[in-house]
């Protein structure tokens, strides 16, 4: 999956565009090793907040049902009440 393919009729993934593309440059020797690509995926995520994190990936163009909103952000805080993170760390 190239760059353009990730967050192209998706909304929710702005914030790692520059990443997506950094890491799926046509060219091998210009994307970032691993181990920069994890760092600044880190700093992404120190930098979003919670609620940022939790926001449901939506289709561009497509509708969406009030409940399937609904239903996303009654988990997302059950989870938070639970103490479940956005985003495990590993």
């Amino acid at each position: 999956m190239y760059g353009d393919e990730f967050h192209k009729g998706r909304k929710g993934f702005e914030f790692m565009r520059e990443l997506v593309d950094d890491m799926t440059n046509p060219d091998p020797l210009k994307r970032p090793q691993m181990s920069e690509a994890a760092s600044r995926l880190n700093s992404i995520i120190d930098g979003l907040s919670d609620w940022q994190l939790r926001s449901p990936i939506v289709e561009v163009g497509q509708r969406t049902k009030v409940t399937t909103f609904v239903k996303h952000w009654t988990k997302q805080l059950v989870r938070k009440a639970r103490g479940i993170p956005a985003i495990p760390k590993v």
